[in-house]
């Protein structure tokens, strides 16, 4: 989704990875301890049973530790080498389809149990821990963990990549345009998500959204990346 004024574009910087030149003089990530904690879970699922919701032979599923929505899941992909959508190729396509299933039925459950939420699928431009992980998010945004611009313009911006349309670039393209860094999306303006009116701060942004029944932008609709009961 892109809401003109303002919208980031440009080189992406890892704020979680160190970046050192190896012996070739090329580039190699180096992830701080914390961003890891989704590759331990994806790679050795056995030590994390209480916290994970589901396993599978492709990904994992679970609660995101800081949501930012009243429901929030992570479907996280267990294929090593996979650090973030940077990463992703034609030959991930049926990785990004399977992993998209995944992330809709669990849609579905959470649909069953509350028929008033929405729901979006996407992953973001720049990831804040490392291992290519899906985020099913409700669109209501309502938890105290979103507190500042960044937590909101990472999922309400283009920095935010909806599922279908990741999958849908990688078909045409073979790669991921990536759409700004976890700086750059901290100097756009707090747009509400559905009427885009303009907020001055985090507080009255989060006021301005419980109240707001604006529909939501067409172009998220017709193009299916909304889910909701039906």
């Amino acid at each position: 989704m892109d809401h003109g004024k303002g919208s980031p574009q440009g080189p992406v910087i890892y704020s979680a990875v160190h970046t050192d030149k190896d012996m070739t003089g090329i580039k190699e990530k180096t992830w701080e301890p914390w961003a890891e904690a989704l590759r331990k879970m994806a790679m050795h699922p056995e030590q994390h049973i209480d916290t994970l919701l589901q396993v599978t032979q492709e990904a994992v599923v679970l609660h995101d530790k800081f949501p930012k929505g009243r429901k929030h899941l992570l479907v996280v992909s267990r294929q090593e080498g996979l650090d973030c959508v940077k990463d992703l190729n034609r030959s991930h396509i049926q990785l990004l389809k399977n992993l998209q299933a995944l992330g809709e039925e669990w849609v579905q459950n959470l649909l069953n149990e509350d028929q008033s939420l929405v729901f979006r699928l996407g992953y973001h431009s720049e990831p804040s821990m490392r291992q290519l992980h899906l985020h099913v998010i409700s669109q209501d945004f309502d938890s105290p963990s979103l507190k500042n611009k960044k937590h909101w313009n990472s999922f309400t911006t283009s920095f935010f990549r909806d599922s279908k349309a990741t999958i849908e670039e990688l078909e045409t393209t073979g790669r991921v345009q990536l759409y700004g860094d976890e700086h750059s999306i901290q100097n756009l303006e707090l747009r509400c998500h559905r009427c885009q009116s303009t907020q001055g701060n985090i507080a009255r942004l989060k006021q301005h959204i419980r109240m707001c029944k604006a529909p939501f932008p067409s172009d998220l609709v017709h193009k299916g990346y909304l889910y909701t009961w039906k």
